[in-house]
C-alpha cells in the first residue's frame, strides 16, 4: 500500500507526496521487505500502512481499540485504476533534440553511475556484453555513445586502447574529469554516431554501443559509419533495451492499483510495437524526460545487414551470477519476468555501402 500515516500531524499521505521512499529488508505478512515514507510535514519516517498494521500501529487499530469510528475508511468495494497511460509520442525530432536532452540530464546521469554503472549494468547487461566482446587486450576499441565513460574505463582496465565518443559535450567533460582523476589512457571526444569523420577508415578493431542505438535518429547512417571505421573482420557489439518490451506504456499492471509491490503485478503493458518513432520516457527519478527511439526488432537486423555486418550472435540477458548473489530474491524474480535488453554481436563482412571516403583522423 503506497500510503502512510504521519504520527506527528495525524494525517495520511501517499508515496507521491513523501519526501523520500525507502525499502527495508525485513519480513512480515509473508513479504521479504516493507516500505517506509518520509512525512512531507514532519520529515519523520513512517511505515507503509500494511507494515503499520503488522506492528499494531495502524490508525484503524488505534481507533477500534478506543471505541471510535475509523475516520477516512473508503466505502468503495472495488477501485479500478489499473489502466496504463500511453506513451507521449514526440513527433518529428532531430539529433540535436536528443543531444540536448542528454545535456540536461548529464549531471544526474553521472550521479547514479559509479565505476561499474547502475543496477541494470552491474547485475544484468554488462557481463554478457563483455563476454560477447571477448578478449580486448591490445584491441583498439571505440565506445560509441560513451556517456560518462564508465564502460570505456572498464575496457581500458582490461588492456584495451579505448576512444570514447559522445555527442553531449557535458557527458564528455564528465568522462574527461574522471580520466584526469584516475588516468587509464582513454581518449574522450565529442562526436555523433553518424559522423565519425575525425577517424580514418579501419581505425578500430572493436566497436561497443551500450544502450546507444535507441538514442540515434538515423540508425542506417550510424551503422555505415561504424562499418567504415572498423578493420575488415572487426566486431560491433550493441546492447539496447529490448524492443518487444520497451514500446508503449512500459509499465506493469496490478489488480491492487495502490500497491507498490512488484509481486502483485499480473501483466506488463506494451503497445504500438510496429510503430517506428520517438517518445519521451518519463518517471526516472531526478531526470527530465528522455527521448527514446523505438523500432521493431526486425529493423535492427535489417540495418546491420544493410550496413555490411553479419550477425554472429544474439542474446537476451538475464540476471547475472553476481546479481543472483547480491540482489534480493524478490528483485531477481521481477527482473526475470520480462526481457530487459538484447545484444547483437556482429562482424564487418562487406564494404559495399559507404558514406564518404577515407578520412584523416586520430
Amino acid at each position: 500500500m503506497a500510503a502512510a500515516f504521519c504520527t506527528v500531524d495525524q494525517r495520511y499521505f501517499c508515496a507521491e507526496c513523501a519526501q523520500e521512499v525507502e525499502m527495508v529488508s525485513e519480513s512480515f505478512f509473508g513479504w521479504e521487505y516493507y516500505y517506509r515514507y518520509r512525512s512531507p510535514w514532519s520529515g519523520r519516517w513512517e511505515p507503509a500502512l500494511d507494515r503499520a498494521m503488522f506492528e499494531g500501529r495502524h490508525p484503524y487499530q488505534a481507533a477500534v481499540s478506543a471505541g471510535r469510528e475509523f475516520p477516512g475508511l473508503s466505502t468503495e468495494r472495488q477501485v479500478d485504476r489499473a489502466n496504463a497511460r500511453s506513451q507521449s509520442w514526440l513527433g518529428a525530432v532531430d539529433d540535436m533534440y536528443v543531444t540536448r536532452s542528454w545535456e540536461d540530464n548529464a549531471e544526474r546521469w553521472d550521479e547514479v553511475f559509479d565505476a561499474e554503472g547502475d543496477e541494470s549494468r552491474k547485475y544484468h547487461g554488462d557481463a554478457p556484453l563483455l563476454t560477447l566482446l571477448g578478449d580486448v587486450r591490445d584491441a583498439r576499441v571505440l565506445d560509441l555513445g560513451c556517456g560518462n565513460g564508465y564502460l570505456s574505463r572498464i575496457l581500458a582496465g582490461s588492456g584495451a586502447h579505448v576512444v570514447g565518443v559522445d555527442p553531449s559535450e557535458k557527458m564528455v567533460a564528465l568522462a574527461r574529469e574522471r580520466e584526469i582523476r584516475e588516468p587509464l589512457g582513454v581518449a574522450f571526444e565529442v562526436a555523433s554516431a553518424d559522423d565519425l569523420s575525425e577517424f580514418a577508415d579501419a581505425r578500430f578493431d572493436i566497436i561497443v554501443a551500450n544502450h546507444v542505438l535507441t538514442a540515434i535518429m538515423d540508425l542506417g547512417d550510424a551503422l555505415v559509419e561504424a562499418n567504415r571505421v572498423l578493420l575488415p573482420g572487426g566486431r560491433l557489439v550493441a546492447l539496447f533495451s529490448h524492443p518487444c518490451f520497451s514500446c508503449g506504456p512500459r509499465t506493469w499492471i496490478s489488480p491492487v492499483p495502490d500497491s507498490p509491490r512488484p509481486e502483485e503485478n499480473t501483466g506488463y503493458v506494451v503497445d504500438h510495437y510496429f510503430r517506428t518513432g520517438t517518445y519521451a520516457i518519463e518517471g526516472w527519478e531526478g531526470f527530465s524526460p528522455v527521448p527514446y527511439i523505438h523500432r521493431p526488432l526486425k529493423e535492427y537486423w535489417q540495418a546491420f545487414r544493410g550496413a555490411g555486418f553479419a550477425v554472429d550472435d544474439f542474446d537476451e540477458p538475464v540476471v547475472t551470477e553476481r546479481g543472483l548473489a547480491e540482489l534480493p530474491q524478490w528483485r531477481v524474480a521481477q527482473l526475470e519476468r520480462a526481457a530487459q535488453s538484447c545484444i547483437f554481436a556482429c562482424t564487418k563482412v562487406g564494404n559495399e555501402v559507404r558514406l564518404g571516403g577515407s578520412q584523416g583522423g586520430l
